[in-house]
């Protein structure tokens, strides 16, 4: 059985391994300067850390937007324009309303996983309520119930795992 023998990297092979990742990195710097218009596109999309939103009214708007998570751009759904959505915080007691505006061109849904709440508010099309149709808007409004960490995510298509999900505290 033939042993498995490193490669010897030679002085040659190491600087040019140094000077491709001088270069690369380079180019990568150059990239929004050259292209600033596909750089604002990217950097307008919150990606990593949700925003936190607070209170008892809350606006959200789901879309299709462009990020960038492996060096290669690609469309997501997004809540207020981040993946994750935005943590939402309520207090228990509290009675909130949701205002979801739907800027996709298919129908969507946001579901309160493990909320406590009516029916009619739980987000699931074909069994609470038909669903946000294309350009709607649909208010959600319920009272907290109960304290907890919990999420809200789509019930529609493939759209939760395209970036439609968020936390609840």
């Amino acid at each position: 059985m033939e042993k498995y023998k490193q490669p010897i990297l030679t002085s040659s092979s190491r600087r040019q391994f140094v000077q491709g990742l001088v270069a690369g990195g380079t180019i990568l710097g150059l990239s929004s300067w050259l292209n600033p218009a596909l750089s604002a596109q990217i950097a307008e999309t919150e990606t990593g850390g949700a925003p936190v939103l607070t209170g008892t009214a809350f606006e959200l708007t789901i879309a299709e937007t462009m990020v960038n998570f492996t060096g290669k751009p690609r469309m997501a759904t997004t809540v207020n324009g981040s993946i994750p959505a935005p943590t939402l915080r309520w207090r228990e007691g509290d009675t909130v309303t949701i205002k979801v505006t739907n800027r996709l061109s298919v129908h969507t849904s946001l579901h309160w996983h493990g909320i406590l709440l009516p029916y009619q508010m739980d987000g699931v099309p074909g069994v609470s309520f038909a669903g946000i149709a294309p350009g709607e808007t649909f208010v959600y409004q319920f009272k907290v119930q109960q304290a907890g960490t919990y999420w809200y995510h789509s019930h529609s298509g493939f759209q939760e795992q395209t970036g439609m999900y968020g936390a609840i505290l």
